[in-house]
């Protein structure tokens, strides 16, 4: 048992600049899998194989081959699906969504072998793209996390990976147990331009399952450009015993929004929280947008955590940690640079410092900050206005305050580095205007084609579509609609519309 759809290299605000790397390679080799597929034929389009014999490593299969999945389902959702296939890191083997389909996995695909055993014979260097993968069992009830269940539920997760290597690219993930368990035996990979949300299942307690669930010990591991949103649980947790890491991990660009709601108790839960017993180190967190409803009060974002022991160095920069009871703690850092931020609180705690015996504020670099909101930090144990914050701790020296929330518009368009002619637009929009103005311009070319999709609708109908002019896109901020859960999920989604949207611009 494991422990337990988006991009850019560059944030790009509406009236910024910025181009996408792309990463289109000559295959080797292309192959072909299909719902009828079958384990004899030769893998050819016109002979597909079944899904199960493409992940085994068929003979024909080498480093630099691609996998083209077509359009269907695949399992019933107890399926449990091993992929075994290795690459090279300068020839992986991608798994590939074939163009114009839906190709959907309803099961669980574990990558590698094996917990606490990596084994690179038996899985890496494999790529993961543009598929979908989902569960159609509908109990959504499990036991208590701990021992001896360990979260035992009826629905199983969607992927876990102990493949050295291993990329999710651009993979849309929905309604499992968990969403991506990506364990410290998967060293140097990357999940990018993912789309996460309706993960989990509801025990006696709380509401478990998580978005990304990562450890690392050795090799950098890269969350970039997600958007992770409304699980039963946390959006991406990095988690675990004294047994585990949770080390050289970076967060770029992700957008993580409202999880915990649609557990039994429909409170805001953690979008972000990063501890583990052995504690947390090289912990860089850049340019990614979290929302919880401000008016609620209620959710956190938890680089540290109070209960784990101290953390050694992380880098939080230009993020965006909107909402909550306590909007950002940061606990237990021996070295910290906390830089260029936007926090808000509506009512309650807009930042919460926590500090080990031993531990100073003198080796933290923390600056240029914007607060909105409450006005009320928490240092030392003891609730406290800005003022008072200021002159206690000695940080902050040149940030700013603005008593209550922010006006205007903020957009954020991240282009994607994988595929031509799509991203993500993040809109704050303060003024609850009823469509909002987005520079695309980085993104598209005049007289191409476009859709864009809502991230909490991505299966529905767009939201505009047309021929870009060349002039920004008037994105409309009411009139939209949430998905719908698969199965008894306790507490139904609401939409974050009108203050807070997500979109998917897509190539038509």
């Amino acid at each position: 048992m494991p422990r337990s759809s988006l991009i850019a290299i560059l944030i790009v605000v509406s009236i910024g600049a910025c181009f996408a790397l792309q990463t289109e390679r000559t295959p080797v080799a292309e192959f072909y899998v299909a719902p009828d597929g079958k384990a004899a034929n030769d893998g050819s389009k016109a002979s597909p194989w079944d899904w199960e014999s493409a992940l085994a490593q068929p003979k024909a299969v080498r480093p630099g081959s691609v996998i083209w999945v077509r359009g269907g389902a695949y399992g019933d959702g107890k399926t449990i699906f091993h992929s075994q296939l290795v690459g090279t890191p300068a020839n992986p083997i991608i798994v590939r969504q074939y163009p114009g389909e839906r190709a959907i996995i309803n099961g669980w695909l574990q990558i590698g072998c094996c917990d606490q055993d990596q084994q690179t014979s038996k899985g890496a260097f494999v790529w993961f793209w543009g598929l979908e993968f989902t569960n159609s069992i509908t109990d959504r009830t499990g036991s208590p996390q701990g021992p001896p269940d360990w979260g035992k539920s009826a629905v199983p997760n969607a992927v876990d990976s102990w493949a050295k290597g291993t990329k999710f690219i651009n993979l849309v993930i929905h309604d499992a147990r968990e969403g991506i368990g990506w364990w410290s035996e998967a060293e140097e990979g990357e999940a990018y331009g993912n789309l996460i949300y309706f993960n989990g299942f509801q025990a006696s307690d709380r509401g478990h399952g998580h978005g990304i669930y990562v450890q690392n010990r050795t090799g950098p591991k890269l969350i970039e450009d997600n958007v992770v949103f409304d699980q039963f649980g946390i959006g991406i947790h990095g988690y675990g015993s004294s047994k585990a890491w949770v080390r050289d991990v970076a967060l770029r660009g992700n957008t993580v929004f409202g999880n915990g709601t649609i557990s039994s108790r429909g409170l805001h839960d953690d979008n972000l929280l990063f501890g583990v017993g052995s504690g947390v180190d090289d912990l860089e967190l850049d340019s990614n947008f979290t929302y919880q409803t401000p008016a609620d009060d209620q959710g956190h974002s938890s680089v540290g955590w109070q209960l784990s022991p101290g953390n050694k160095s992380a880098r939080v920069t230009n993020n965006y940690f909107i909402g909550g009871d306590i909007a950002l703690m940061l606990a237990r850092w021996d070295k910290l640079t906390f830089s260029n931020n936007t926090v808000l609180s509506n009512s309650k705690i807009m930042l919460w410092l926590d500090l080990l015996s031993g531990q100073t504020v003198s080796a933290y670099q923390w600056d240029n900050n914007r607060y909105f909101g409450s006005g009320k930090f928490d240092y030392g144990e003891k609730q406290i206005p800005w003022e008072t914050w200021r002159s206690v701790s000695g940080l902050d020296a040149k940030s700013k305050f603005t008593p209550g929330p922010p006006s205007g518009e903020w957009c954020f368009v991240r282009p994607n580095k994988y595929e031509k002619g799509r991203a993500n637009i993040t809109i704050y929009n303060w003024d609850l205007k009823s469509a909002v103005p987005v520079d695309v311009s980085s993104v598209l070319k005049k007289g191409s084609r476009y859709v864009l999709k809502d991230a909490q609708n991505f299966f529905g109908p767009p939201v505009i579509s047309g021929i870009y002019q060349g002039l920004p896109l008037q994105i409309p901020m009411t009139g939209v609609a949430v998905a719908k859960p698969n199965g008894n999920v306790p507490t139904p989604p609401k939409h974050t519309a009108p203050q807070f949207g997500v979109f998917i611009l897509l190539p038509a």
